[in-house]
């Protein structure tokens, strides 16, 4: 009843945004509260008997995503049986159920199931961890690379159905922004509170007829990092996981190779912004990885999209924990590192930015052509068939490819390059950390963060 009165439309004043903000808000603090008193684990026998009754005699079947990447047979891990318990998670924002299934190795792989809303999302996503696994055996075979142990950390993602995955987990992994909401929960703050400042900020500028200048989000920005979140709260963290100075130094170093992996990532291949709920940090290995990562694709042309505030995520809290000495040393050299390896002739990345860049342009095209209502035609005369939508003209699609795959590669001759003690890294670098671009980033990002 409660729930029916709050979103009575039909109320003056109940269709502003602000009050709807307020009320789904209250809303899910409702829902989580009762989200955390539901069961966190059940037997597998409960929800499927086949699965706790299957084993290596059942039939061979690999374990998922064994064939993602070609190798001998002999090296194909087998599932030997599933285990007794399965839980039930929040991550990704959303719950989904971890199952454990044990390889015919010994070994135990956990794996996410997870329920998609959105197809066409979902094989963008996976498109791009496929180039980047495509990526890692170049960096296996240069000396600079191998030697930094710089590494892509590519999960598994298997599409199990068109509203169902597999995702490879680590059980201890956490996303910045959990690590954010666990120092909100010591501090009995809510965590979305930064956000709503930003905005009565702006409001409060805009209901005195002003307009919104660079110097005011830059006060916001100050503001929160002083009153809401420090600069050193994913330290603090740190700190706090890693008591022993030997693990702690392990692990920033790590922590820092593999940030420095996906800035290269987001800004030579120009993928979505790196959010905070993205970032996945993996506790025992200090090694990153990036959900949902898509080509920042342009909707109305198809082209790559350039523009942006910054070329990575580098914000106070990162640079902080990664340290000055980390930045400019660990991270840059790793950066250039990166780059100059996939300048190799020999690895013939342009042919792997091609072939993945054709699905991602098509995948654009026909989306495209479903949101202007052009998806099927019917039969003149006939309404039981339907005619597919027309393929995309050849011309401009490989006109397309080209030019989306010469604005990648121009961008790693780019970060390649080094003139002395000078290099495009270090430039790119100081604009990712420079508070003058981070204020103009949108607040869901986190710029403080």
């Amino acid at each position: 009843n409660q729930f029916t009165t709050d979103f009575d439309f039909d109320i003056p004043g109940s269709m502003k945004l602000r009050n709807v903000i307020q009320k789904l808000k209250k809303w899910i603090r409702i829902l989580e509260a009762k989200t955390k008193m539901m069961p966190k684990s059940f037997l597998i026998e409960e929800k499927c008997r086949f699965l706790s009754n299957f084993s290596a005699s059942t039939a061979e079947v690999e374990i998922p995503g064994e064939f993602l990447m070609p190798k001998h047979t002999h090296y194909y891990v087998k599932i030997a049986r599933f285990m007794p318990r399965v839980h039930v998670v929040q991550k990704h924002n959303t719950a989904a159920r971890r199952l454990y299934i044990r390889g015919h190795n010994g070994k135990v792989y956990p794996y996410l199931v997870m329920n998609d809303g959105c197809l066409i999302e979902s094989r963008r996503e996976e498109r791009v961890l496929q180039l980047l696994r495509l990526l890692n055996p170049g960096l296996e075979k240069r000396k600079e690379t191998a030697k930094r142990q710089l590494l892509f950390t590519v999960p598994r993602v298997v599409a199990v159905s068109p509203q169902m995955r597999l995702v490879e987990d680590n059980p201890s992994s956490l996303s910045l922004l959990d690590i954010y909401k666990l120092r909100c929960v010591k501090k009995g703050v809510e965590h979305d509170q930064p956000i709503g400042k930003y905005y009565e900020r702006l409001t409060s500028v805009q209901a005195r007829g002003l307009q919104v200048s660079h110097h005011v989000l830059r006060d916001i920005l100050r503001e929160v990092q002083t009153d809401m979140v420090p600069r050193t709260t994913l330290k603090e963290w740190a700190v706090n996981a890693f008591p022993d100075a030997t693990d702690y130094w392990t692990f920033r170093k790590s922590f820092s190779l593999h940030l420095a992996l996906l800035g290269f990532a987001e800004f030579a291949l120009h993928l979505t912004r790196l959010r905070p709920e993205m970032m996945q940090i993996a506790q025992d290995s200090g090694h990153l990885h990036a959900a949902y990562f898509r080509f920042d694709m342009v909707d109305s042309s198809g082209e790559l999209n350039p523009n942006r505030a910054v070329p990575f995520r580098l914000t106070p809290n990162v640079a902080e924990f990664v340290s000055p000495v980390g930045v400019n040393s660990v991270l840059t050299a790793a950066m250039i590192a990166t780059a100059r390896c996939f300048m190799q002739p020999n690895f013939k990345v342009r042919g792997l930015f091609r072939a993945v860049l054709r699905d991602e342009v098509i995948s654009w095209h026909k989306k495209r052509q479903d949101e202007n209502g052009g998806s099927s035609q019917p039969l003149s005369g006939d309404t039981s068939s339907t005619v597919p939508p027309p393929d995309m003209d050849s011309e401009q699609l490989v006109n397309l490819v080209n030019r989306a795959v010469t604005s990648i590669m121009s961008r790693l001759e780019n970060l390649a390059q080094m003139d002395g003690g000078e290099s495009t890294v270090s430039t790119l670098v100081e604009a990712a950390s420079s508070s003058q671009n981070l204020c103009r980033m949108d607040p869901a990002w986190h710029p403080w963060l």
